[in-house]
């Protein structure tokens, strides 16, 4: 047999399925508590595998587990189990044809919990396909804050911390001019897991010397996964600072300073 009429029929062995997945549609990243999230299996059947008595029985699964959390077989009640019972809009349509009206899972609020891979299968008694994608449910920060304070006088640490972050997120820090090219080299990281949450602190001790004034200092805080990004910036004076102020750069207050030193020095020589 010719090499073209091998591959013409290996073509047409491969496309006899009466299922076929043609389209799995998960966002890859949602907001937690965002109010919903529409993860949809698109799937074709040939005209036989239509018929009530086909078998025909779709399932969704969660993070590879044996049991699934969906089912819906035609003509019967879609079934939520598992990590999504309770959690699902079981009236969503997906369409009005009745082989893949419920097709679709419509999780109403989606949590952190629900993170991780989601298989769509579909099946009839003569043949079956199967499509997974990854959705990652974040949370932003419930705190994030960039503070200044002076160890001595000759230097400053600069620190950033944020809280109740999940997945697990990544944290830089920035100085003018160089905020815009790379990241302040040696920062400390450290990352806790907390309940299902992570929290992060990034901090760096720089001299005086080494800085500009005024020196813009920026953090930055990331979640890859979610391709989520959000910054903070203060600006620093190096100099004199009020050491009662928790090391916040405070002009005024180093005037007011300098001029009382010269007044007690005044004082003295009378």
């Amino acid at each position: 047999m010719e090499p073209a009429a091998i591959l013409l029929v290996a073509a047409s062995l491969l496309g006899a399925g009466g299922v076929q997945i043609t389209d799995l549609r998960v966002p890859p990243a949602v907001r937690n508590g965002s109010g919903g999230a529409l993860l949809d299996c698109e799937y074709s059947l040939r005209q036989e595998e239509q018929k009530p008595d086909s078998g025909l029985v779709i399932k969704w699964f969660f993070n590879n587990e044996p049991a699934p959390v969906y089912q819906w077989i035609p003509g019967q009640k879609p079934q939520e189990m598992g990590v999504l019972r309770g959690k699902l809009n079981l009236g969503h349509r997906a369409s009005d044809q009745k082989a893949t009206m419920h097709r679709a899972l419509y999780i109403v609020n989606p949590t952190t919990e629900l993170s991780g891979e989601y298989k769509c299968f579909v099946s009839t008694f003569k043949d079956e396909d199967f499509m997974t994608k990854k959705m990652v449910v974040f949370a932003p920060e419930k705190t994030f804050e960039l503070t200044q304070m002076k160890p001595d006088m000759d230097t400053v640490r600069v620190s950033c911390r944020a809280q109740g972050v999940y997945p697990e997120p990544k944290m830089a820090l920035y100085k003018d001019p160089d905020r815009a090219k790379s990241s302040i080299p040696d920062v400390t990281v450290e990352t806790i897991a907390r309940s299902g949450m992570y929290d992060i602190l990034a901090y760096k001790v720089l001299d005086d010397s080494d800085l500009q004034a005024p020196t813009f200092f920026d953090c930055e805080l990331s979640i890859p996964e979610a391709n989520y990004v959000v910054r903070k910036s203060i600006v620093y004076y190096p100099g004199i600072y009020d050491q009662f102020d928790n090391g916040q750069s405070s002009p005024l207050c180093s005037w007011v300073m300098l001029s009382f030193t010269l007044l007690l020095a005044l004082l003295a020589g009378c």
